[in-house]
């Protein structure tokens, strides 16, 4: 497993951080299907979804619906959601009682990403926390980037998981 730790400005848009653009750079590649249930903006996946309907998308859809979508299709998957079930409930609230801050949601939408990917499959999460998709749902690890902010700001942990079986 590659780890690496790399200080950058934060941004809003964790796609226009430069050494996670970088990583991405590496991984998604023209030609390999890439989906993103949580897309915001600047995501190089080639199919997008994002609940907000100003953003340019394919589709306007809860996440963890969008994902439901695929089965043993795509190459690799951006799991980028909001990182707090405060920034969660913020975001979706209205629409979706909340339930995309709740651990459970999370747990639903990697045993989705799971199910959308084939094997040989990269999954690239982005949050507070290394877990990445998991090992329950036929992951590893293959790579973690750290990337520092400074004072008073998180760390962005970016997990690069292998689909394996």
């Amino acid at each position: 497993m590659i780890i690496n730790r790399v200080w950058a400005m934060p941004n809003k848009w964790t796609f226009k951080i430069k050494p996670i653009r970088k990583l991405l750079d590496r991984y998604v590649k023209a030609g390999q299907i890439w989906i993103d249930p949580f897309a915001g903006m600047n995501s190089p996946a080639s199919i997008t979804n994002d609940i907000d309907i100003s953003k340019n998308v394919e589709y306007h859809e809860d996440g963890l619906e969008f994902l439901k979508r695929f089965n043993n299709y795509a190459y690799g998957a951006l799991f980028d959601p909001p990182y707090t079930v405060e920034q969660c409930l913020r975001k979706y609230k209205a629409a979706y009682k909340g339930t995309a801050g709740r651990t459970e949601y999370h747990s639903e939408c990697k045993k989705a990403i799971s199910r959308a990917l084939k094997i040989g499959g990269i999954s690239i999460s982005f949050g507070y926390d290394s877990g990445g998709i998991g090992k329950k749902h036929g992951f590893e690890i293959i790579e973690i980037l750290l990337v520092c902010h400074g004072a008073c700001h998180y760390d962005t942990i970016v997990t690069v998981d292998k689909k394996i079986k």
